[in-house]
Parts: structure tokens; C-alpha cells; sequence
């Protein structure tokens, strides 16, 4: 038996790739041949992680699918596949947008309205799950709901101490500093860096002493770079890197204004290391935080609204303290082993081949 998982772009540092190499090896842990196939990427992503690939394009895939081949299907390329995982909905992202995405949004209408009876799909997040049913019809028995698990060795909560000094002595920032931060890889629009912006200028207005840090893309878009409070040096700028633990850890508060996030790794990420997260039910990685978090969650990315929790938090270090505990222990519930498990199982469960 063998398993085909299909994405279009292979990239291990992208968060598909990330689980793409999570989710081969739960099959390979099943007794089942991982494959992993794509048109673009293929031999790099082999050459880091070792797992077999194939050069293949969706129909040759398709193709492929037999009794004793299964295929995963990751980028809505394949509505016959055994397993759809859905990642992205942009259909349900353009309600929040400021600029649709409507190529993208008529694709999606296009694929889920070939889907197949058969195929199962994965969504990311209840989120997802409930639009999913609302704007394609695609039933919610038919739905499982498998959150992105994060890469437990990075983010330990154990490391959190040492990445923290490390990144504010190379950022410039005194140990007792207040530093909120938002770090992505990018697509600010959709990520809400106007509305980070905007929170930073709250808060800076009622604590002259905060400073601020944004990661991600490979820079900023014009009209931020020029802002007040990044001329001033307040707001400090990093473009995306392999290593946003690095500089997530330095922070005292995690702010993620997103208009809309199928799931959001990086809030999982940031809770996982212990740092409190502020960011709005919009965004699927929301439903991973504790009870403790149901306070603090808005119910959109309102810049009014994290602003005050933000200068709540910072003139709070036990509410910080015990939202960042909360936070790092719930997470563990997420974590690769269990995905690349929970995945499996799924993918399995549709030749019935759990044992």
C-alpha cells in the first residue's frame, strides 16, 4: 500500500510543506509508502528530507489512484482524491479582504462543485468546517477537522528564556522593554499589518515606552516604512526568516490582526513558546487556545479593542505569566507527533486499513 500526497509547489519552509512532511511520515509509522508528489520543488524537497517524491501533475496522479494506491489530495487540484486537506479558502477570506481574490475564490467554486461523493475532506479548523458547508454545500459529517500541528522541538517553552535575550541584545531592546510583535511570512494585507499599525499607535500614545516589532515578507510596504512610528525607530522591521521562533520569543505580547485565517500557525507557534497571543475568533488557530484565552479573544480584529487588552497585558506580567503557561500547555495537544498520527489515521480510515 502507498500513499500519494499531492501539492503543487513543494517547499519545505512553506506551511504545507511543513505538514506534507509531518503527515508522510505518520503514513510511513503505518507501514504505508509516503510519496509526495508535485510539479515544482521536488528534488529539493527531497534532497532536505528524504522522503520520496515524484514529479507529477494532478491528472497523472489521479491516475494513479487505485485499490492499493491512496490519494491525498493538498491543493484542491484533485476532486476525486481519497482525501481533500483544504488549507486556503479564499471564497470565504474576500468576505474580510480588502482586495478579493475572486480567480481564486472562482476555482474553489469550480473544484468543490466536482468534488466526488467519496473523497473525505480535512478542513484546518472548525472555521473552515462551517464554510466549507455554508458556501460549497460539502456536508459537515463529511468533514474532519485536523488543526496544522507546529514543530515541537523548535517552539519549546523550555528555550523561550535564551531565544529571548539572544533576540532583544540583536534587536537593541532592554530585557525590561515592552515589545508587542507580529510575525507572519507574509501577505500583510490579509495578515491585518494596518491594523497592527494602528493598535501600535494606541498603545504608544498611552505607553511612550513600547516598542514594536514586525516580521515577515522581505519588506515593508511603502507607505509603513515611511510611518511615524518606524522612522522613529519605535516600530522595528525584520523581514521573514527560517527562524521565527527567534524573534517571536523576544516579544511580551503576540498580537495577530488578521482580517481572516483559515488557521494561523504562527499564533499556535507563539503559544507554544509561552508568549500571550491577542487575535480575534476570524482566525482558526484561535479555537487551539485554552479556556483561560476567552476573555481576551475579540470577535474581529479590532484595533481599539487588542490595543487595550495589549496595554492591559503589558501592565499585567501575572495575566502574561498565566495566559503564557495556559497557552504553552494546551499546545502540546497540537504538536507534529500528533498530527502526523491523527492524519494518518484519517487517511487510512478511508481503506479501512486502521488497525
Amino acid at each position: 500500500m502507498q500513499a500519494l500526497l499531492y501539492f503543487e509547489k513543494l517547499d519545505l519552509y512553506s506551511g504545507a510543506g511543513q505538514l506534507l512532511r509531518m503527515q508522510a511520515a505518520g503514513l510511513e509509522a503505518r507501514g504505508v509508502r509516503a510519496v509526495v508528489a508535485g510539479q515544482r520543488g521536488t528534488l529539493r524537497f527531497f534532497l532536505r528530507t528524504g522522503i520520496k517524491v515524484r514529479r507529477a501533475a494532478p491528472a497523472e496522479v489521479r491516475a494513479a489512484r487505485s485499490a492499493t494506491t491512496l490519494v491525498v489530495d493538498h491543493g484542491l487540484a484533485i476532486p476525486d482524491a481519497d482525501v481533500v486537506f483544504v488549507h486556503n479558502l479564499a471564497a470565504e477570506a474576500n468576505r474580510f479582504m480588502p482586495e478579493h481574490d475572486l480567480a481564486a475564490a472562482a476555482a474553489e467554486e469550480q473544484f468543490f462543485r466536482s468534488l466526488s461523493p467519496a473523497t473525505h475532506v480535512v478542513a484546518n479548523s472548525a472555521l473552515v468546517a462551517g464554510a466549507l458547508d455554508e458556501r460549497f454545500g460539502v456536508a459537515r459529517e463529511r468533514v474532519t477537522v485536523h488543526p496544522p500541528g507546529y514543530q515541537a522541538a523548535r517552539f519549546d517553552p523550555a528555550l523561550r528564556a535564551k531565544l529571548r535575550a539572544a533576540a532583544r541584545r540583536g534587536l537593541g531592546i532592554a530585557d525590561s522593554t515592552p515589545l508587542v510583535g507580529l510575525v507572519t511570512s507574509g501577505n500583510f494585507a490579509k495578515r491585518g499589518l494596518d491594523l497592527f499599525v494602528t493598535m501600535a499607535e494606541l498603545v504608544s500614545a498611552a505607553l511612550p515606552d513600547a516598542r514594536f516589532l514586525v516580521v515577515g515578507a522581505r519588506r515593508l510596504p511603502d507607505e509603513m516604512a515611511r510611518h511615524a512610528l518606524v522612522v522613529s525607530g519605535r516600530l522595528i522591521y525584520r523581514p521573514k526568516n527560517h527562524s521565527p521562533e527567534r524573534l517571536m520569543a523576544a516579544l511580551d505580547v503576540f498580537v495577530y490582526p488578521a482580517r481572516f485565517e483559515e488557521f494561523g500557525m504562527v499564533v499556535l507557534e507563539a503559544a507554544a513558546l509561552g508568549v500571550p497571543v491577542l487575535t480575534s475568533r476570524r482566525v482558526g488557530a484561535a479555537e487551539c487556545l485554552p479556556p483561560e484565552y476567552a476573555p481576551w479573544l475579540s470577535a474581529e480584529p479590532d484595533p481599539q479593542d487588542l490595543a487595550a487588552n495589549a496595554l492591559r497585558l503589558l501592565e499585567d506580567g501575572e495575566t502574561r505569566l498565566r495566559l503564557g503557561t495556559a497557552g504553552a500547555r494546551a499546545a502540546r495537544a497540537y504538536d507534529d507527533s500528533r498530527y502526523a498520527a491523527a492524519t494518518a489515521s484519517t487517511i487510512l480510515a478511508q481503506k479501512r486499513l486502521l488497525k
